[in-house]
């Protein structure tokens, strides 16, 4: 066997790309002693700056290094004949056999991603670099033999834990022996069994212990605890008092105590996280103390927010105050957790001996991931596995019960141990509950009711709320209902079928109505798709305008021909079971609101909802409508705000000149909050007047795309690479990367964009700041991206972040002109500047970081432009320049701040 790792100029689907390095494990069974192969190669390109920096390799540490042919036949003699482990084999694989000979190609490989797949799926990737830090605290060295060696200790380590009876590898071991018994990796995970049941895991974070004297619930206690600075540094690295954090703690305190709504504007750098839980801890914990059984809820809108709260903020705020006996909890909705019922369902197909082989994994996988994952947290797993096992994608939303009808409490109760059940129990007994905005809008009816809300990232609520009171129409969702009803088919090679609510008896004559309907109904959906697809835009969507007209004409029919069979369906199960249960009633329901949906998204008339169709592609089956509700503010008073004691909406980003309309205008909050409300705004402490500068372009007559290319590359070669693009388009952004790209890769200067919908901008992020590249990106860029340091000198924005004027934007500008609103100035303009303010804010990220802001259409000669400086932080002002004058405001701010 050999356990190899490779360094290339470039990736895979690189036709440019060479060999620059091959390291290799050699180990022959009986031996005592490990061999090692370890070469460099002379590529005949340049070596690109970005690998340079990963590696740490210079063209002079190339000078004497062999070219690959040279040295072909005596670097793959060691290799043949050996089964070749790699991680991500098939990178090894691709440049092996382009470049040691087509021999290597039919070689065995094994894949430790398939490994870790079942060993560790509760890591947050499947990168090797995540691996090195989490089991042995090194950082990959992006090196030959040394990751090679890196990849060998993580089988030896493995192994050892696995004859050590660690629970990961005795689920690994058990997955595998039941669904893929052919995998290669069984004997590695052969030892003992795991040592006895499980340990109950707590659903609570770990606060640890703590000697601090306990902090009362009172503003001004909150406050000298935070501006005691010894007691800080104890719990805080770098801890420094800020007067800025200490106002914010005072007023969350007193909103509290009060029972005020207030929204709050913290910048950059203020510490808004501390300050809230520094006053929520201890009111939550007396409270409880008091009698109260409900918990204070914290809603983020990012997962990236809500894991920092959970994994690092919370305890050592806990600590900070004193309280070790604090119970805090994450909730996300019930689709995020594993339904023991359900599971046992899905997993029992995987028994099926009709299965491929290819797709047993994915069963390996599900059985891992339900097992190993915290708090059996199934919902959402690395995009790595999901790519990797084609069937787990099916599998995992199959195992949950997304809705309360798929498994009730009493279903649930005889469950024990049920994942989903452990964590709604938990909830009755927690101090603190962090939850997602999604969750906070459709909070379910078995969860315990609650006071007390902070919403972090407030800016973010309006638009959830869209999501959250809307009726959503799926295909997938529909064919889900109908198979509750009359009972999944069986997938010939993959799955056998399954009963449904409809009792088989009952069901027996409908037999060939339901396989007619069944495909009836599919090719329904996917000819109304179709006839929609024709009206798309280039993203697959598709506005309703009211009234919807002529050209819309073919479309509605095909929707009302849906819906009526859709109808014809729930009659038929009507019939057939004359007092249904509260599940089958529920479907019933669901599809009946699917077939309304239908028919409302082209009836016209309807002055409080919009329609949509979003992802309109080939295959036609992934598509949704959505019926959104022109104004959510009853819904969101009525589910939300109407029921709170007190609430509390934080952001860097809230106000425009003191205003709060543009982010908060369409919940109409405000209004609604009358006496109650009170606003707070501190600034960042940064030095934003020295170590920053925004400039807008002044119009040149150039075409937009080639401006900011021509912009991004003359920051990137000034900055070796450090920028970042943002885009309003991202057809424009894909048009700028394909100009760019080839101009900066001379320069070893990697031009980074998401290709997908489904890309981790963190893994992007990852490549951005370990070597000299430019980012891009668009809308979900905007903001949460947090880049420190001197990786990110430099953001370029395309043009001013105007929102797409949708069906639904003209309707609600409509509707505030009816009001006597000026709609462009507050709702309008006021967006754009919040979308702005987000965008700025990306560039610094601590007291040390540096840089320029270039605005490419800056729209100088607009009115409005004087009131960009609403979107800056104070301090700060727009430079209107020229593109020649980019270099020297970007050497001024260098002087500036030294």
């Amino acid at each position: 066997m050999a356990v190899i790792d490779l360094e290339t100029t470039g990736l895979a689907t690189d036709p440019e790309a060479e060999m620059l390095e091959l390291g290799a494990v050699l180990l022959d069974p009986g031996e005592e002693r490990v061999a090692t192969l370890s070469t460099l190669l002379r590529p005949r390109g340049r070596l690109p700056r970005a690998v340079q920096r990963l590696t740490g390799l210079g063209e002079a540490d190339l000078v004497d290094a062999p070219r690959l042919e040279e040295v072909a036949e005596a670097l793959r003699a060691p290799l043949e004949g050996r089964v070749l482990v790699a991680h991500n084999a098939e990178f090894e694989r691709h440049f092996l056999t382009a470049g040691l000979g087509a021999r290597l190609a039919d070689a065995r490989y094994l894949d430790t991603l398939d490994l870790l797949a079942v060993t560790h799926p509760d890591a947050p990737d499947l990168r090797l670099e995540s691996f090195t830090r989490l089991l042995f605290g090194t950082e990959e060295h992006h090196r030959g033999l040394a990751d090679a060696l890196d990849t060998a200790r993580l089988l030896s380590r493995v192994a050892a834990g696995a004859r050590a009876g660690e629970r990961r590898y005795a689920v690994a071991r058990q997955a595998l022996d039941r669904f893929a018994p052919g995998s290669p990796w069984r004997s590695l995970l052969s030892g003992s069994a795991a040592s006895g049941a499980a340990a109950p895991e707590s659903p609570y974070v770990e606060v640890g212990e703590t000697a601090e004297a306990p902090v009362p619930f009172d503003p001004e206690a909150v406050a000298a605890a935070l501006a005691d600075e010894a007691r800080g540094r104890r719990h805080f690295t770098g801890y420094r008092v800020r007067e800025e954090q200490i106002q914010l703690a005072r007023r969350f305190a007193g909103n509290l105590r009060d029972r005020e709504i207030l929204l709050a504007e913290g910048g950059t750098g203020v510490g808004k996280s501390l300050a809230y839980l520094a006053a929520a801890i201890p009111f939550a914990v007396e409270r409880m103390e008091a009698g109260a059984r409900d918990p204070v809820v914290i809603s983020t809108r990012t997962k990236l927010l809500q894991d920092q709260l959970l994994e690092k903020d919370i305890a050592a705020t806990a600590r900070f105050l004193g309280h070790p006996t604090l119970r805090a909890l994450s909730i996300k909705g019930r689709a995020n957790y594993a339904c023991a019922r359900r599971l046992e369902g899905v997993l029992a197909e995987g028994d099926e001996p009709r299965i491929f082989a290819e797709d047993r994994q994915a069963w390996a996988a599900l059985a891992a991931c339900a097992h190993t994952r915290p708090h059996g947290e199934i919902g959402t797993v690395p995009a790595a596995l999901l790519r990797r096992f084609g069937p787990l994608r099916d599998l995992l939303r199959r195992s949950v019960a997304a809705r309360a009808e798929q498994c009730t409490r009493e279903q649930c109760a005889g469950q024990r141990g049920c994942p989903l059940g452990r964590r709604r129990a938990a909830l009755a007994e927690a101090h603190l509950v962090v939850a997602n905005h999604d969750l906070l809008l459709r909070w379910p009816p078995d969860y315990p009711a609650f006071e007390h809300a902070i919403v972090d990232e407030v800016h973010e609520l309006a638009d959830v709320a869209d999501e959250a009171f809307a009726v959503e129409v799926r295909p997938e969702e529909i064919q889900e209902r109908f198979d509750e009803l009359f009972g999944r088919p069986a997938v010939r090679g993959r799955s056998r079928g399954s009963t449904g609510l409809v009792s088989a008896g009952t069901r027996r004559g409908l037999e060939h109505d339901v396989r007619a309907w069944r495909r009836d109904l599919r090719q329904d959906l996917q000819a109304l798709a179709r006839g929609v697809a024709e009206q798309a835009d280039e993203f697959g969507g598709v506005q309703i305008p009211d009234p919807p007209g002529p050209r819309f004409a073919a479309t509605a029919a095909l929707a009302t021909t849906a819906a009526d069979r859709i109808d014809a369906v729930t009659s038929a199960a009507e019939a057939a079971v004359p007092e249904p249960e509260p599940a089958l009633q529920r479907a019933l329901h669901d599809l009946r609101e699917s077939a309304e949906a239908l028919r409302l998204a082209f009836a016209g008339e309807q002055p409080e909802s919009v329609a949509a169709f979003e992802g309109v592609y080939a295959p036609f089956d992934r598509w949704r409508l959505v019926v959104r509700r022109v104004s959510p503010a009853d819904a969101f008073e009525e589910q939300l705000l109407g029921r709170l004691h007190s609430f509390a909406g934080v952001s860097a980003s809230v106000f425009v000149a003191g205003d709060a309309f543009a982010a908060l205008g369409d919940l109409d909050l405000e209004a609604r909050a009358g006496e109650r409300l009170q606003r707070v705004s501190v600034p960042s402490p940064f030095p934003y007047e020295k170590h920053m500068r925004v400039v807008a372009l002044r119009d040149s007559g150039g075409e937009l795309v080639s401006e900011t290319a021509a912009v991004l590359e003359d920051l990137a070669r000034r900055l070796g690479g450090r920028s970042l693009g943002l885009f309003t388009s991202l057809r424009r952004m894909y048009d700028v990367a394909e100009e760019l790209a080839p101009r900066l890769r001379e320069e070893g200067i990697d031009v980074l964009t998401p290709r997908r919908a489904a890309d981790d901008p963190g893994a992007l992020v990852t490549r951005f700041t370990n070597g000299a590249a430019v980012l891009l990106g668009a809308r979900k860029f905007w903001q949460g991206l947090d880049i420190p340091g001197e990786s990110l000198q430099a953001v370029v924005i395309e043009k001013l972040p105007f929102e797409v004027p949708t069906e639904l934007r003209r309707r609600r500008e409509k509707l505030l002109e009816a009001r006597r609103i000026r709609a462009f100035e507050r709702y309008t303009l006021g967006r754009m500047l919040l979308n702005l303010k987000q965008m700025v804010g990306r560039l610094i990220r601590s007291e040390e970081d540096r840089g320029i802001v270039v605005i490419v259409e800056g729209r100088t000669d607009k009115r409005y432009f004087r009131r960009l400086g609403e979107a800056l932080p104070p301090g700060t002002r727009v430079h209107v320049a020229t593109r020649d004058e980019i270099g020297a405001l970007l050497a001024d701010v260098s002087q500036a701040s030294t």
